[in-house]
């Protein structure tokens, strides 16, 4: 707290007595389907008097207005009025507002058109949200990240507070789609696990974020491979006004982000660095195995004409930790060290262009290329012995094109293609492992009277080339001026196994009138196993993509331009769901030596019940409900048992409340006088503060309940014991957050404070179980954890 306490007397305290400067909003008004400029479009600003209407170029600009957050409004005859809150300016800065509109569903004179502060992307028909870098931001118990922020819905559970996954409707780890400005990235995460989407720390800087389309379900063929979700992230351009940084400090890390327009106004840069420091402080803090991390990341916006734009993207991080004396499952099988160190790095380039007023079309290349090296190890006999060891690396190379053509107002269709160069190169080393038997009957518990089973060291070595290729088509109309309907299919190939699929998604709506919306969609996804299930064993290269097919009955209602609430009711199927060989039997010392059979069949349903307001004067909040089933077949029984994510009640309330000490003439005055800037942070009045507050509670998570078996001093699923037939407690967490603006003559300054888990409820993530003594230990999830930063924005 000291040390917040002197950074923020250096910055306020220090700052220019001058009258703090106006800020300027500005931007690109466009048709969302064809991305030709709407030109004449109105841009006002909510209770100054200030607006602008856009040029030919669809360009405008508004200037003189004081620092704040207002709320926008757009207007433009035979489209969608659009609604933008919590729209920040800073001083002596201009805010980029680009806004893509869409053409007017409703054309009866008799029905009158309502604007909302609602968006979702235009391609989804349900089971979809839009956030902005904002909102992502200010979100409690997040930690700035875009992850742990989608777990708000109603759709979405975590796997633990560790690990930011998102899980979609009872489904598995790794079946998330995330894309960057059109880049697929595997694993946007420091620490990642093959084959999985989440980690403990997002790569991607949130301060470059402009906003991100989520859908949780049956969305557009233009996305594939993935069986539950889509996160398409786009990047914020860089200032195209003058250089600009930012200085982010937090426990997350130290980070700068430098910005400007190229030479000749021709376009823009973006360039963000982080790096943790938690080693540095390693002995102050108490701590012996702590994470090492960093990332860079760029953005390279170039006008080629006026009609073509050139975006290069690059992402680059490294990450470290050696954790020692810390027996655990899995790998280790007791073993007490892991020492963990990988990289990932993504450089990928975007031509949009626009043909013609009705077709637009986005062309990209891209390389990704991810290490891993995990060493599992103990120390024995005075030396080194290594149980478990991972140097693994993936590569992909993609070339994909997508078109939008506009057949008419309202109707679209969207076409393209892809080709991606696959290779992953495994390097799996186990070492033998004995099962022992011993006496348990005498006075002698250690010694070994025989042998249970032998498992032979073995190690996997290949180098795979491969590649994918996919096609889709999508069209979407407006039938009767009420009915909006959507039917697509892709096209998947996969030359590593030889495997073809044809993936249909439909999706209808009927449009009750503006406020209120029946929806019906379905979706056939597939995906293809990740490259770690085909290194486990020669025989896995027979592994076929599994799928998943869902079907969603939706209702939405504005209640308000700011209140929203959804009904949603699911069904979704699995099948041919790779699984390891070894449980399809009821032997605990079955092996088959890692081999997975394409056997497994899955079921999920259940209902989701979504409220939101948005943040338009001083409150928000957002309150989720869901109440699901997941079940999974037990090949051994050829019976359903409930899957690994199947909480059955899932509950979330946000709420958050804005105080605008700005606005007030009094606070305008104290801010002027010494004592304010010498003990502006210790003063609970700012030119802008808000309390936000996060409750999450989810049913016990289900497992399977090993027995100790002293006569092999190893921990078992007995034959007969069903998997995941116990649960473990309930989960509870209750976090806060503070953030605090200070508006000064040139530039601000945002200071956060979050405490998560306030009450220190106890949730366990997982047991940890003891070979030798036969003893389990219950491994916590965060306890309370405070987290401060701040943010300072030149």
């Amino acid at each position: 707290m000291r040390l917040w306490y002197w950074i923020l007397i250096l910055f306020t305290a220090g700052t220019a007595l001058g009258a703090i400067r106006n800020g300027r909003i500005s931007g690109k008004i466009k048709d969302i389907a064809t991305h030709q400029a709407l030109v004449g479009a109105n841009v006002v600003v909510e209770g100054t008097g200030l607006g602008a209407a856009s040029d030919f170029e669809g360009n405008y600009f508004i200037s003189g207005l004081m620092p704040g957050s207002y709320n926008v409004s757009i207007y433009y005859l035979g489209y969608q009025t659009v609604l933008k809150s919590n729209v920040v300016v800073n001083p002596d800065q201009t805010t980029v507002l680009s806004i893509g509109m869409e053409a007017d569903v409703l054309q009866s004179e008799s029905i009158e058109v309502t604007a909302s502060y609602f968006e979702k992307p235009h391609d989804a028909v349900m089971s979809a949200r839009s956030v902005d870098m904002e909102e992502i931001r200010r979100s409690p118990g997040a930690s700035l990240d875009i992850q742990r922020v989608m777990q708000a819905l109603p759709a979405v559970v975590s796997a633990s507070d560790q690990n930011n996954e998102i899980i979609i409707r009872g489904g598995n780890p790794g079946e998330n789609l995330f894309l960057m400005d059109e880049i697929e990235i595997p694993n946007p995460n420091h620490f990642s696990e093959q084959g999985k989407g989440g980690g403990p720390i997002n790569m991607i800087n949130t301060l470059m974020v402009r906003n991100v389309d989520f859908y949780a379900g049956a969305f557009p063929a233009q996305y594939g491979d993935k069986a539950s979700s889509v996160m398409n992230i786009a990047l914020r351009e860089g200032s195209r006004e003058r250089f600009r940084a930012k200085f982010d400090l937090g426990m997350a890390g130290a980070g700068i982000l430098l910005e400007g327009p190229l030479y000749r106004d021709r376009g823009t840069y973006i360039f963000s660095a982080r790096k943790s420091y938690l080693d540095l402080l390693t002995g102050s803090i108490g701590l012996s195995a702590v994470p090492r991390y960093h990332n860079l990341q760029g953005k390279l916006t170039y006008d080629l004409s006026p009609a073509n734009t050139l975006i290069i993207n690059a992402l680059y991080g490294a990450d470290a930790i050696k954790i020692e004396n810390e027996g655990s499952g899995g790998y280790a099988r007791g073993a007490e060290n892991v020492d963990t160190n990988g990289k990932q790095y993504v450089l990928g380039a975007v031509l949009r262009t626009t043909w013609n007023p009705k077709m637009y079309s986005k062309t990209t290349v891209s390389l990704v290329h991810s290490d891993w090296n995990i060493d599992v190890y103990r120390f024995k006999n005075g030396g080194k012995e290594t149980y478990f060891e991972n140097k693994s690396s993936e590569e992909e190379i993609t070339l994909k094109s997508d078109f939008s053509y506009q057949i008419k107002k309202n109707n679209q269709l969207s076409f393209g293609a892809s080709y991606k160069r696959v290779r992953f190169n495994p390097l799996l080393t186990w070492k033998a492992d004995t099962v022992f038997i011993y006496d348990v009957s005498g006075g002698r518990p250690d010694s070994v009277i025989g042998i249970k089973q032998i498992y032979p060291a073995w190690q996997k070595s290949r180098k795979n080339h491969s590649y994918k290729v996919a096609a889709y088509a999508q069209i979407s109309t407006l039938l009767l001026n009420r009915i909006r309907l959507s039917a697509g299919l892709r096209y998947q190939y996969f030359d590593y196994n030889d495997y073809r699929s044809l993936s249909p998604r439909l999706g209808v709506s009927y449009l009750f009138g503006p406020k209120t919306t029946l929806s019906l969609s379905f979706g056939k996804h597939f995906q293809t196993p990740p490259t770690i299930d085909f290194a486990w064993n020669e025989k896995n290269r027979s592994l076929s993509s599994y799928s998943a097919e869902q079907v969603v009955l939706g209702f939405e209602k504005i209640i308000g331009e700011d209140i929203k609430s959804t009904v949603e009711v699911y069904y979704k199927t699995y099948i041919n769901l790779p699984v390891f060989k070894r449980h399809t039997t009821s032997d605990p010392f079955d092996y088959y030596e890692n081999q997975m059979l394409n056997l497994g069949e899955g079921k999920t349903y259940g209902v989701e019940l979504f409220f939101q307001k948005k943040l338009t004067r001083n409150f928000s909040t957002i309150v989720s409900y869901s109440y699901s089933r997941s079940q999974a077949k037990d090949l051994r029984t050829d019976q359903w048992y409930d899957w690994d994510y199947d909480y059955r009640h899932v509950f979330t309330f946000i709420g958050g409340y804005k105080i605008r000490y700005y606005q007030k003439e009094w606070f305008q005055e104290m801010k002027r006088t010494w004592w304010y800037k010498a003990f502006a942070f210790l003063i609970p009045v700012n030119d802008e503060i808000e309390w936000s507050l996060k409750y999450r509670y989810l049913g016990g998570r289900p497992y399977t309940e090993k027995v100790y078996h002293p006569e092999y001093k190893r921990w078992l699923v007995d034959e007969g014991l069903p998997f995941n037939g116990t649960r473990l407690p309930e989960y509870s967490r209750f976090d806060v957050r503070l953030d605090r603006r200070f508006f000064f003559d040139s530039w601000n300054l945002v200071n956060y404070f979050d405490i998560s888990n306030i009450f220190n409820h106890k949730n366990i993530w997982e047991y940890q179980y003891n070979n030798e003594d036969g003893t389990k230990e219950a491994v916590l999830q965060f306890q309370p954890m405070f987290v401060g930063g701040i943010i300072i924005e030149f």
